[in-house]
């Protein structure tokens, strides 16, 4: 079992949740997500979804101030069939695909950079044999950032969870060309799908002229003796 400090807070400690902890986490997601939820933004979720994860779909990371859990992260390997990445990325129906699902975090423990260590903790928790996955709204900056700075780059702009967007981002490995890049504003949905299809990908946080936030396309370099 996952067990042990946290490198960006040795004071906190992490460790895989069992279905103990189950309303402690409906607690914390209550209390990190508000009374209204914009599901254009963030995936709602639910204490009964948070039961078919204790029961085989996949497993939470849990990190804790003492007995108190103030972050949780999901990986889940069983997925809805109109949320299975695998046709989109070529994969073969049964292939093993993880998902980087919903992460909480308590709102006086934000700024300490637990979003991105808890993706770290779930990239090492993985079997060695998964492709990783997640999904992050273009509307939010914060989840997509941390995602491509741990080695999820954009891959394409579909529609998950009832037909919201989010970019699909997938932990390939992938390398890309920093002496052709382009500056593209995250809410250009059409300049972005353009891109997508003429190969380019997302891979790193930039800033617009305006001053916002943008995301950094290139092509992917490819593998020697491909």
């Amino acid at each position: 079992m996952m067990r042990g400090s946290l490198a960006v807070s040795p004071s906190l400690s992490v460790r895989r949740l069992t279905i103990e902890d189950l309303e402690q986490v409906d607690g914390l997601n209550r209390l990190a997500v508000g009374p209204v939820i914009d599901p254009n933004v963030v995936k709602p979720e639910s204490h009964a979804y948070f039961e078919t994860i204790f029961a085989g779909r996949g497993f939470f990371v849990g990190v804790f101030d003492g007995a108190e859990l103030v972050a949780y992260a999901i990986l889940q390997h069983d997925h809805a069939a109109s949320d299975d990445p695998r046709a989109s990325l070529g994969l073969a129906p049964g292939a093993p695909v993880g998902r980087l699902a919903g992460a909480r975090v308590a709102p006086a423990y934000r700024g300490q950079g637990l979003q991105r260590a808890l993706i770290a903790a779930r990239v090492r928790a993985a079997p060695p044999d998964m492709l990783l996955f997640s999904t992050a709204a273009p509307v939010n900056t914060a989840s997509w950032s941390n995602l491509l700075a741990e080695g999820f780059p954009i891959r394409d702009i579909q529609f998950f969870f009832g037909g919201y967007a989010r970019y699909l981002m997938v932990r390939d490995g992938t390398t890309y060309d920093p002496g052709r890049t382009l500056l593209v504003d995250p809410l250009d949905t059409p300049r972005q799908k353009a891109l997508f299809a003429e190969g380019w990908r997302g891979y790193a946080r930039g800033r617009l002229e305006s001053g916002a936030t943008g995301v950094v396309f290139a092509k992917p370099i490819p593998a020697v003796g491909s």
